[in-house]
């Protein structure tokens, strides 16, 4: 499946999500981490979303919220990211593959690394999206996105 031949035609990304950190910003982060969990929860837990590029099958688990919520570094332009997170996964463009780590969990065969554009503020963004292969062939994600303003 990975990567494709270059006879498959070059997937583009026609839909951009756009979002706002207005509710995000000047919120503790504690605060901040709460809303996110409880947005996850709320509205990704339990559901799937295939990847328009290369049709991988993304499930949003219980244990996805922890991470997108405390894992990592926060700040609003990435916060407020968790409202258009099935947008993102769906209409992200593969880049590469990466391998796994000496350090990685036993369970992770390797990483899909993604490209995704989306709208913040008005201003076109690119979002580093990366899907972790398990071998249990479940995906589990973790993303970026510039944290100064432009």
């Amino acid at each position: 499946m990975l990567p494709k031949s270059k006879k498959m035609a070059q997937y583009k990304q026609t839909v951009i999500p756009e979002v706002s950190t207005k509710e995000w910003a000047g919120l503790p982060l504690a605060a901040t981490r709460k809303k996110m969990f409880d947005y996850y929860k709320g509205h990704y837990t339990g559901k799937k979303v295939v990847n328009k590029d290369i049709g991988i099958a993304v499930e949003f688990e219980r244990a996805g919220s922890k991470k997108t919520s405390y894992g990592g570094s926060l700040y609003p332009k990435k916060a407020c990211l968790v409202e258009v997170l099935d947008q993102l996964i769906r209409y992200a463009k593969y880049s590469k593959w990466g391998e796994r780590k000496a350090t990685d969990p036993d369970y992770v065969i390797g990483f899909l690394n993604f490209k995704v554009k989306v709208r913040i503020n008005g201003v076109l963004e690119y979002v580093h999206l990366v899907i972790r292969v398990r071998n249990t062939g479940k995906f589990h994600y973790s993303l970026e996105v510039n944290a100064w303003e432009k």
